[in-house]
């Protein structure tokens, strides 16, 4: 991959001649998507250039940097100036990670695509439906690029570019691998055409925060520029604690100085915080019944509500989880306030990103819980402030060629896949991944999914087929079932919740929902609940477990530096009665290690500490013996498989694979051999310092 030695600066574009050759550079497009700019932003200055060149970019930039327009205008002057006077659609695909985005970024190019004259359609779930000439710019996600490469491949050979948009959002995760697949999938389909066709598909990857912008690159394009904005933006944060269980809208309203009113967005972990949050503040001035609850649990319309109205609110407040992390209009916001440490530092930035846009700093609030996330809230501020990412290499979940195969087989016309056609069809890194054998013993497993017609080939089982018909079959999105929850008055859905809890428990009938206090009334025949409108005094929030998003090793190890701490070593702090053995290995890893621990003492379930270190009873202990061996991480990784693919977050398709393919998946996200290695050559240092030692112990009982 190249990287540009154009990488933009953080001051604006101001020389006219500049400007003026860059108008001349992309005539047919640049009033449209370009001319609302008094001066150009430095990544858009930068990634003109190559992209009118027709190559593939990769743009990373904070959120609101202006960088769709700096990838459509360059891309759609091409288009233009090549296709004469009719351009034949689709000629440039834009894929973005969710619905709400397909639907924001639709209103944001209504307005230029006119000016230009080009058709512009969406196409979701929600909208199906394409009109019979196909729109010349379509918006889109993963899963309906999936639907329209098995069901209608010969309809995208007009495409001439592609832009992946928010593609931090995606990368590292199921769907990422997912859209990786389909991107050679798609170039793999338009490398049949010719005529006035035949030409190669230009890329631009947008994204807002990238840690090894290089590796991420080389998974989705080849050959690409680079082109980054290394400006870093002044950030001024103010903290309070507000203890587990506390109600937080006092500390809310000291951080915010609600008096002067504003909108606010309060930024969660979890449904469970974000449903309880916004319960305890609505009412409350000045806010009073403008406090919005946004998560995935709730139902689209209800989401959608909430956006619309937050957007249109002068003084307003919305709990949210990362469902608004992304790019969706919800107005300018005045405050942000994360209630929680954020799991790494591209969400933090994410998060904090949503203020300060207008000004052009960065300024938010954090409640945080305990002493820990006190001391990681600085950490994570310092290093957003020196340009510090800190995240880990991505894990490939190996379920995705499984979605990929049903994918591909639905495509083909006789409906049946061969393992050797199958990797053909993957991207040369996830090739590497697997064997052409290997990949037959997982479609042999899936037998309710695969069905062998002959040596080497296999069709849709009844399984497959049901998800064809009902679409299920496109997505890599995975989630436990949760049931829906209709309104009693009105009719219309709130959303899901669990119904885990017995009838028979106290406050089983209450739920949490919208931010509201709610009594379940009846459940009906079709399984969906009815609840009350509101009301209800107290009541908590029911939702399926799901495992916390890991801390990475990187950003564990870094906090013990700013310390003071050496990485590399493992420290130990001696009380009266425990023992703290501190390593700052991460979640995933930190986990094993606890769970090695508990073989040979008695621990308790790995908590949130456990990515920095381990406690044990009693004073003036030595590092237990033989937790550093390989074969024992190792026993312990597989023993302990199911909770850690839960870490990982793997997809719906990841339970198909064979328990070898589940063991080695995980097993090569842990490094056994790599962590004895690490863990032995490590040395015990004990700790002294004062300062040193509270702030381990508080990351450690965390």
């Amino acid at each position: 991959m190249q990287v540009a030695p154009w990488a933009a600066s953080i001051a604006s574009v101001s020389n006219q001649d500049d400007y003026r050759r860059l108008v001349d550079l992309i005539p047919r497009s640049f009033d449209a998507l370009l001319g609302r700019f008094p001066q150009l932003l430095p990544i858009q200055h930068e990634a003109i250039p190559p992209l009118a060149e027709g190559r593939n970019v990769l743009l990373a930039a904070p959120t609101a940097g202006g960088k769709t327009e700096a990838a459509l205008a360059p891309m759609l002057h091409r288009i233009l100036e090549e296709s004469g006077r009719e351009v034949e659609g689709p000629a440039l695909l834009y894929v973005v990670p969710t619905r709400a985005l397909v639907n924001d970024v639709y209103r944001r190019l209504q307005a230029p695509m006119q000016r230009l004259g080009l058709s512009l359609a969406r196409k979701t779930g929600d909208h199906g439906s394409l009109p019979k000439r196909f729109p010349q710019v379509l918006i889109t996600t993963p899963e309906s690029l999936d639907s329209m490469l098995t069901r209608i491949p010969r309809r995208l050979l007009p495409l001439r570019a592609l832009v992946l948009d928010e593609l931090h959002a995606l990368d590292g995760t199921p769907r990422g691998d997912q859209l990786a697949a389909l991107v050679t999938r798609l170039r793999r389909v338009l490398a049949s055409r010719s005529g006035p066709h035949a030409r190669e598909l230009q890329m631009a990857m947008l994204s807002a925060t990238i840690d090894r912008p290089e590796d991420l690159a080389s998974r989705y394009a080849e050959d690409c520029v680079l082109v980054k904005d290394h400006g870093l933006r002044q950030m001024r944060a103010r903290l309070a604690e507000s203890p587990f269980g506390e109600n937080p809208a006092r500390r809310l309203a000291a951080l915010i100085e609600p008096e002067h009113g504003g909108k606010v967005l309060v930024f969660a972990n979890s449904r469970g915080d974000v449903e309880w949050g916004a319960s305890k503040l609505r009412g409350l001035l000045p806010f009073g019944e403008r406090v919005y609850a946004h998560h995935g649990s709730l139902a689209k319309s209800e989401r959608e509500r909430v956006e619309r109205d937050f957007a249109h609110a002068k003084t307003a407040c919305c709990f949210s989880t990362s469902t608004l992390e992304l790019g969706i209009d919800i107005g300018d916001i005045d405050h942000v306030v994360l209630y929680g440490v954020p799991p790494d530092l591209p969400s933090f930035l994410q998060r904090v990103g949503r203020a300060g846009r207008r000004s052009g700093s960065l300024s938010f609030a954090a409640l945080a819980r305990d002493e820990g996330e006190i001391l990681r809230f600085k950490h994570m501020t310092q290093a957003a402030r020196e340009g510090h990412l800190l995240t880990d290499p991505p894990v490939y979940d190996p379920g995705t060629a499984l979605q990929q195969a049903a994918s591909l087989l639905f495509q083909n016309p006789s409906h049946a896949i061969a393992p050797e056609h199958l990797m053909q069809r993957l991207p040369a890194w996830q090739q590497e991944w697997w064997s052409s054998e290997r990949l037959e013993h997982a479609l042999e497993h899936a037998d309710r999914h695969f069905k062998r017609v002959r040596e080497g080939h296999y069709t849709a089982g009844e399984e497959l087929e049901r998800a064809y018909r009902s679409g299920k079959l496109h997505g890599n999105i995975g989630g436990e079932a949760e049931v829906e929850v209709i309104e009693e008055l009105t009719g219309r859905s709130l959303g899901t919740i669990s119904l885990m809890k017995r009838r028979s428990e106290e406050g089983s009938d209450k739920v949490l929902l919208g931010g509201s206090a709610r009594k379940m009334t009846r459940v009906r025949s079709d399984g969906r609940v009815v609840a009350s409108s509101g009301g209800e005094r107290e009541a908590e929030a029911r939702f399926s477990g799901r495992a916390a998003a890991p801390i990475p090793g990187a950003l564990a190890e870094d906090v013990l530096r700013w310390i003071g701490l050496e990485p590399g070593h493992i420290y130990r702090v001696e009380g009266e009665d425990e023992t703290l053995f501190v390593h700052g290995l991460g979640t995933l890893r930190g986990a094993v290690v606890h769970v090695a621990a508990s073989d040979l003492e008695t621990l308790p379930r790995p908590g949130r500490g456990a990515a920095f270190g381990f406690r044990l009873e009693r004073g003036h202990r030595d590092w237990p013996a033989g937790i550093s061996q390989e074969d024992r991480l190792a026993l312990v990784t597989r023993h302990w498989a199911s909770k850690l693919i839960r870490l990982l977050g793997f997809g719906p398709w990841f339970p198909l694979l064979p328990t070898r393919e589940r063991e080695h998946a995980v097993l090569e996200a842990v490094r056994p051999r790599e962590l004895s290695e690490q863990l032995r050559e490590a040395e015990i240092i004990e700790v002294h310092e004062d300062e040193q030692r509270a702030q381990l112990r508080a990351l450690v009982r965390a």
